[in-house]
């Protein structure tokens, strides 16, 4: 056997990775319902213009990626995707909502969230180098 660093892995051995340790966490845990979640807003055509997207399991709720087309910024959408998501992780039983995002995306120190009720549980400055990697908790 031998180590192969790449740059480019191959999308299904990095599921295959991802499902391993999946799996062996909910082994270790005893929480085996995991379960994606995804909130879209489309336009007429059926493309994505915004959404939300994450999981949950275990009681808790994982939130990685809220995107807004530059279009459609300043009407709420990225509120109402927060809203919608954390009503879903309520519904499946989740105590607390957990949301990764930089700095530059989140407004000073973290505003954006700050004033919704999260807080800021986490932060690695100049990650990357001039921004900051912000980790934030809001209990549902």
């Amino acid at each position: 056997m031998e180590l192969a660093v790449e740059d480019r892995p191959d999308p299904a051995d990095v599921a295959w990775l991802e499902t391993r340790v999946r799996e062996h966490t909910a082994a270790v845990t005893e929480c085996a319902d995991e379960a994606e979640l995804a909130i879209f807003v489309r336009d007429a055509g059926g493309a994505v213009r915004a959404g939300i997207s994450g999981w949950t399991w275990g009681g808790c709720c994982e939130l990685q990626h809220l995107w807004v087309d530059e279009t459609l910024r300043g009407r709420g959408l990225a509120s109402q995707l927060l809203d919608e998501a954390e009503t879903e992780a309520a519904r499946r039983g989740c105590r607390q909502v957990v949301l990764f995002t930089h700095e530059v995306n989140a407004g000073d120190a973290g505003d954006r969230y700050t004033r919704r009720g999260y807080e800021l549980v986490g932060r690695v400055d100049d990650y990357p180098v001039g921004d900051a990697a912000l980790w934030f908790r809001k209990l549902l």
